[in-house]
């Protein structure tokens, strides 16, 4: 079992929305800021998810120990790309009022501030990993996996590794499985910003046969924590 009976009744008693998070969505939390596709919404739906969990009455996150063990394994090297990406765009904003200044312009251009910026959010990635409930994985969780992984399944396919994204999709499918036969009726949801493993090829809906896996235990996907707040209803 993904989860014990204690933690399944404790759970259940308490009748919280789940969020079950996978690895690059808690890993978005450090990753680069000055990519287009972070935006200030999903950042504060985040928070408001954190603080929810924090209360530990309002929201429950699980994290599946694949997901810790990843975690782990990539956070020292893409809070290190945060940290070069982020002095790389400070140098060149400066390049850039520099040269506006030679050509007349007036006014600072302050980026002092974003000095620190990754250590903060290491320490809010760490918040999220406290918070977090732990699914372990077990012999039935790995043989669903492999199995999908033969299949394929989503986020199975040919050609690809993909047994520990297979790992963590079981392990929410099991303990969503267990929730639901004890009772739980409130919204359960999978977060994980890696669309491309899951939605059909250039649209924004998942893959037929996940969707159908999901389907089964009522849990709905969120590409990102402002999709995820919306569906838990926070």
């Amino acid at each position: 079992m993904s989860l014990g009976p204690a933690e399944i009744s404790d759970l259940v008693a308490l009748g919280a929305p789940v969020l079950c998070v996978d690895t690059c969505t808690v890993l978005d939390v450090i990753r680069d800021i000055t990519r287009e596709t972070v935006k200030l919404t999903d950042t504060s739906a985040g928070f408001v998810l954190l603080a929810a969990a924090e209360t530990n009455a309002d929201l429950v996150v699980l994290m599946a120990a694949q997901v810790a063990i990843e975690l782990a394994s990539n956070v020292p090297e893409v809070q290190q790309e945060a940290e070069d990406k982020l002095t790389k765009f400070r140098a060149q904003a400066q390049r850039i009022h520099d040269v506006a200044t030679a050509f007349g312009a007036l006014g600072a251009l302050p980026t002092s501030h974003l000095h620190g910026h990754v250590t903060r959010a290491r320490l809010v990635l760490g918040r999220w990993e406290t918070i977090a409930w732990k699914v372990p994985s077990n012999p039935g969780v790995a043989g669903r996996a492999f199995a999908r992984v033969n299949a394929p399944r989503t986020p199975a396919r040919k050609g690809k590794e993909s047994m520990k994204d297979c790992v963590v999709v079981e392990a929410y499918l099991e303990a969503a499985q267990q929730l639901r036969s004890a009772g739980l009726t409130a919204p359960i949801v999978f977060a994980s910003s890696n669309t491309k493993e899951y939605n059909a090829p250039n649209t924004s809906h998942l893959q037929p046969d996940i969707a159908a896996d999901f389907g089964a235990v009522a849990m709905e996907y969120a590409p990102n924590f402002g999709a995820a707040k919306h569906l838990l209803r926070l």
